[in-house]
């Protein structure tokens, strides 16, 4: 008996060290599967995104330090897209203004800048930046004084857009500088830098700073030089991480010293660019998380029966950010103006100021104010008028369709065969009969139909007899088919 325990006893412990061999290949299989799938994933996404073996170091830089000098051909190139690109503005016309950034050249000293810098190039950093400023004061001057000559002074939605920059520009000319170096340098070259130009759209904010310096509005042209200045600096800062991150040579110094002062001086203009850009992008940050919870309080908490706001107006200030709010219908009560003045804060609002300016001109305290209820009034009058007449209109076709319905329903019960055996009874002299819908169009383009009688004489029946009769034939069937118009043709 001890003998068969201890022969199941070994038994077991021998079935319990195969389970857990056999666990452990499992885990350890498991584990190795693991690893080598993760490691054919890293080397797929390796090989997905690297770019450094398509990149032509050499033609890159030629090609970059080719499209850096602004004379000659490029000067008058840029002239005719600035008179293009403030001609689409004056018109508020974007396809224009495409086309005016497209052959604009202004990427070249930009890119040539960070490429510089990017590289340690203090030569290739001056140059660009001597460039750069020649181009601009150029642009600027021309687009002066086309606003000063041009009789179109209407300030245009297309032109007001670029008096500001917004936190989407900055992330546009970020972006679009990074697509532009990689693009640039491939070994297989593409047409992504006028793309480029488009989408940082560095043209058209150059040109309304001309026309703040010509019309003698400074928040127009320094808003506008910002919005260029952003942009230029973003694509640079771009091009900049582009170039270190693809390792393009860095310019090798023989003098140390000169060298470490040289990488010291470029560092510290990098910064001094920077950090107004920086700056900007902050208060753009603000502006647009205000813009964003006043838009949200305005939809979900400015609202009352009987009363509608027509015209909102959001400004930004560091200490006195404001919301105005004008109002049609009902006077808003004091009391709900100090509701939703409470709920401010609930909208990450504290210390905005609410201004609500109501039609009966309670709190209407300026001219302003009093030229905007007219201006309002007078187009919901225009937009009311202009819906009654959408509305006429649309009965009227209504009318029409239903009048032509009915017309089939009339026509459709009058028997041919019948008729035309009661017609030879009444005319003697009438051979044929026929009878069918003839579809017209008129001159506004509407569509008619009138009922048509074809009939056939004979020869015995004088000019005169089928004169009358056919008189006589046309008041019956208008009788009898109930219709105001109708015709008789004789064969």
């Amino acid at each position: 008996m001890d003998q068969e325990k201890e022969s199941k006893n070994g038994a077991s412990e021998e079935n319990k060290a195969e389970d857990s061999s056999s666990s452990g290949g499992s885990a350890h299989r498991l584990l190795r599967t693991t690893r080598l799938f993760l490691a054919e994933l890293f080397t797929f996404l390796k090989q997905l995104l690297s770019i450094r073996h398509d990149t032509d170091y050499e033609k890159t830089r030629e090609g970059i330090i080719r499209d850096i000098p602004f004379r000659g051909h490029t000067v008058y190139i840029l002239i005719c897209s600035v008179f293009i690109a403030s001609i689409g503005l004056n018109l508020n016309s974007p396809a224009v203004i495409i086309g005016a950034m497209l052959i604009a050249p202004l990427m070249g000293p930009i890119l040539g800048a960070g490429f510089a810098i990017g590289v340690n190039d203090a030569q290739l950093l001056f140059k660009s930046l001597k460039n750069f400023g020649v181009m601009v004061c150029v642009s600027l001057i021309t687009a002066t004084l086309y606003f000063m000559l041009t009789p179109l002074v209407e300030q245009q939605p297309e032109l007001l857009s670029r008096t500001k920059p917004t936190t989407l520009d900055i992330f546009v000319a970020l972006f679009g500088g990074a697509a532009g170096i990689i693009a640039g340098s491939r070994k297989e070259k593409s047409n992504v830098i006028p793309g480029v130009a488009i989408a940082t759209a560095l043209m058209p904010p150059l040109c309304t700073s001309g026309f703040g310096l010509a019309t003698g509005n400074w928040a127009y042209f320094f808003g506008a030089f910002y919005l260029f200045l952003l942009n230029s600096i973003f694509i640079c800062v771009a091009t900049i991480i582009g170039v270190r991150y693809l390792k393009f040579p860095l310019k090798q110094f023989v003098d140390a010293v000169r060298e470490k002062r040289v990488k010291f001086y470029m560092t510290l203009g990098m910064v001094v660019v920077i950090l107004p850009s920086l700056y900007i992008f902050w208060g753009v940050l603000k502006e647009s998380y205000f813009r964003s919870h006043a838009e949200s309080f305005i939809a979900k908490v400015a609202h009352m029966e009987g009363a509608r706001v027509v015209q909102s107006k959001l400004i930004y200030d560091d200490k006195n950010p404001t919301i105005e709010l004008f109002l049609i219908g009902e006077d808003v009560p004091e009391d709900t103006v100090a509701i939703w003045e409470s709920q401010l804060p609930y909208y990450n609002l504290e210390g905005v100021r609410l201004d609500i300016y109501r039609s009966g001109g309670v709190r209407s305290r300026d001219r302003e104010i009093q030229d905007l209820s007219g201006r309002i009034r007078a187009d919901l009058v225009e937009d009311l008028f202009v819906k009654s007449q959408e509305e006429i209109l649309d009965k009227d076709q209504l009318i029409r369709s239903l009048q032509r319905e009915l017309d089939k329903i009339r026509t459709g019960s009058l028997r041919i065969d019948e008729l035309s055996k009661e017609l030879r009874i009444q005319f003697e002299h009438l051979q044929k009969v026929s009878y069918a819908e003839s579809i017209e169009v008129g001159e506004d383009g509407m569509l008619d139909t009138i009922p048509t009688f074809i009939v056939q004489w004979s020869n015995q029946a004088s000019m005169r007899e089928i004169r009358r009769n056919e008189q006589v034939l046309h008041d019956l069937m208008k009788l009898r088919l109930q219709r105001d118009t109708l015709r008789i043709l004789r064969l």
